[in-house]
């Protein structure tokens, strides 16, 4: 943990292994990076998952399957959390639904505010934030708006979202939520 003896240093966030909580340093990254590979199986999530464990840990060769059996726990409850989240939006997939930030360059600074606001990775900061994935971005948040000092970010209006989830609905035949 971060504390007297390593100022700065971030907490290590544990897992089982073998029956013991051991610190995994970038834990949330390793699971997001696994989170975000689509169409890959289950074994192939494991290497992956194993992997990034190597580059940002010691694994002891020995116990190389327990950390991997805590690994692989920490990640099914990652995924369960953060499934319905990513795939859809009361049963409409997420990529359907016209909801994320624009940015108006003429305006924007590039302070980077957004970037670091968002924790759903809608944002990357290449020579100036850029919309990257949007269909990350939570349906109706609209914090990085409210942040950009320059007022440069905006979002379709809440009309213009209540028409497009009416008329999807419809295509998926669904009831109004």
């Amino acid at each position: 943990m971060a504390g007297q003896c390593c100022p700065g240093k971030p907490v290590a966030k544990r897992i089982r292994v073998g029956g013991q909580d051991v610190g995994i340093a970038e834990l949330d990254a390793i699971l997001r990076k696994a989170f975000e590979m689509k169409g890959v199986s289950d074994e192939g999530l494991k290497k992956v998952l194993l992997r990034e464990l190597r580059i940002h840990n010691y694994v002891p060769p020995l116990a190389e399957k327990e950390y991997l059996k805590g690994l692989w726990d920490a990640f099914m409850r990652y995924r369960e959390q953060h499934k319905a989240v990513e795939e859809d939006y009361h049963g409409i997939p997420r990529e359907e639904i016209p909801w994320f930030p624009s940015i108006n360059y003429e305006l924007c600074s590039n302070c980077g505010k957004c970037c670091e606001f968002c924790h759903r990775g809608v944002y990357i900061f290449d020579d100036g934030p850029k919309v990257a994935k949007p269909s990350r971005c939570i349906v109706s948040c609209t914090g990085c708006m409210a942040l950009c000092p320059d007022k440069a970010i905006s979002f379709p209006s809440l009309v213009e979202l209540r028409e497009a989830l009416r008329v999807l609905r419809a295509k998926y035949a669904l009831k109004k939520q």
